[in-house]
């Protein structure tokens, strides 16, 4: 019989106040950079580009993940990111692969989410693809398998961080359509909203990641965040 390991050394709540204190701190940077992929979103979507807006958004949502997931690995490394050098990974040589695992893992969990429960189970198991191909310079399969082994005994309190902030932001939009309608107006604010409130969601598969190699290999998240250069 395989034992279960003892819980972890961190909480849900200790999470998202992580996520929350380094949104706040690096507010500016890190909200420059979902504004700008949020802002090829909005175009596209202004465009009517029909299925090629799709692909649009899975990219510009990918590579809003792999900027600040960047961000995050140098905020963890005591270092204070900007958001030009945050930018600046998409001219990386691994944002190309970054770019396609991205893309691919959304597009499977939202097709997935046709079938109401398999998003629940994919969401926390593929949680820290992002940051681990990133810091181990992993190919697809292996960070999907790399994020599978990480993640094992600790997958729901993983989805329950995710599902709070979810549930904490759905309800900040909501009373906004509320108030201002579905007009250009509420549509603009809808929109400054959700890149802002992005913030401090996108810091998590780095966070998740560090703290779950410290749990399970004893190596310091700084040391981890280190190798993120």
């Amino acid at each position: 019989m395989t034992a279960v390991p003892p819980p972890p050394s961190w909480t849900v709540t200790s999470v998202l106040e992580r996520s929350c204190l380094m949104a706040r701190d690096n507010f500016a940077a890190f909200v420059t950079i979902t504004l700008v992929f949020g802002a090829i979103s909005l175009v596209v979507d202004l465009l009517s580009l029909g299925i090629l807006s799709g692909i649009v958004h899975l990219a510009a949502g990918a590579a809003t993940s792999i900027c600040i997931a960047w961000g995050t690995f140098q905020v963890i490394a005591g270092r204070k990111p900007e958001w030009e050098p945050m930018f600046r990974q998409v001219q990386s040589p691994l944002f190309g692969r970054l770019l396609l695992l991205g893309m691919i893992q959304y597009f499977v969990i939202g097709l997935s989410a046709l079938l109401i429960i398999p998003p629940f189970i994919l969401l926390p198991l593929w949680a820290v693809t992002i940051p681990a191909m990133m810091a181990e310079r992993l190919d697809l399969g292996a960070a999907f398998a790399r994020s599978a082994d990480l993640t094992r005994y600790r997958r729901v309190p993983i989805l329950l961080a995710f599902l709070a902030w979810a549930a904490i932001l759905v309800a900040g939009a909501g009373l906004i359509i509320l108030v201002l309608g579905h007009g250009a107006l509420g549509r603009l604010v809808l929109w400054v909203y959700s890149a802002v409130a992005a913030i401090v969601v996108q810091p998590l598969p780095a966070i998740f990641y560090v703290l779950l190699r410290e749990e399970k290999e004893a190596i310091a998240p700084a040391q981890v965040a280190a190798s993120v250069g």
